[in-house]
């Protein structure tokens, strides 16, 4: 039981950092490290999670999306 809440719990703290990741953040490595650090905590993962939400994204050139 002790071994699922520990995967339960990383999961839950991943999950700021897979959607920063999938919307091509900018401050992609600052989240994560906040995540990392700080995820545990109910105002860190908050935190992680809005910026992964809200933060600004690299632009995307038309190259990249035509290939």
């Amino acid at each position: 039981m002790r071994i699922f809440l520990f995967i339960l719990g990383a999961a839950l703290c991943a999950i700021p950092s897979i959607i920063a990741s999938r919307r091509k953040c900018a401050d992609l490595s600052l989240i994560y490290l906040l995540s990392f650090f700080l995820g545990w905590t109910g105002i860190g993962w908050i935190a992680a999670m809005l910026w992964a939400i809200y933060g600004k994204t690299e632009p995307v050139s038309l190259a990249a999306k035509q290939g």
